[in-house]
């Protein structure tokens, strides 16, 4: 395979990643209305509260999982590159190391925030 090949199957898994990615910012957006809602009424009982923690958690979840296909793709695109012998393969191995990269640390701990903030609405007092 040649470096342009490699590289274009990786900007094709990266639109596919990023319809994913839109998907979970609308599905958090929904959590925060939902989690906004519940702290809104203060008649809302535990099962409401209870099924909106599980619906953040499983958009964290799901967020996470698509962050971690996002750095699998550059990761499995990086190693054929290296592979192949690419000039580009150095440049783009740099990346790899860095704790911004995606499906790292830091959007590891963002989305984990975000989960954090959304249960901080639903189960503390207004």
């Amino acid at each position: 395979m040649t470096e342009y090949q490699i590289l274009n199957l990786m900007h094709v898994g990266f639109i596919q990643n990023a319809m994913y990615f839109v998907g979970m910012v609308l599905m958090t957006w929904l959590a925060f209305r939902m989690c906004n809602n519940v702290r809104s009424n203060p008649n809302t009982n535990m099962a409401g509260k209870v099924f909106t923690s599980v619906f953040c958690l499983f958009v964290a979840l799901f967020m996470t999982q698509t962050n971690a296909i996002g750095g699998s793709i550059l990761t499995s695109s990086v190693a054929s590159l290296v592979d192949v012998g690419a000039a580009s393969a150095d440049r783009m191995s740099a990346y790899l190391s860095s704790p911004m990269i995606i499906g790292g640390p830091v959007q590891s701990v963002f989305v984990l925030f975000i989960f954090v903030f959304q249960l901080a609405l639903v189960w503390t007092k207004e």
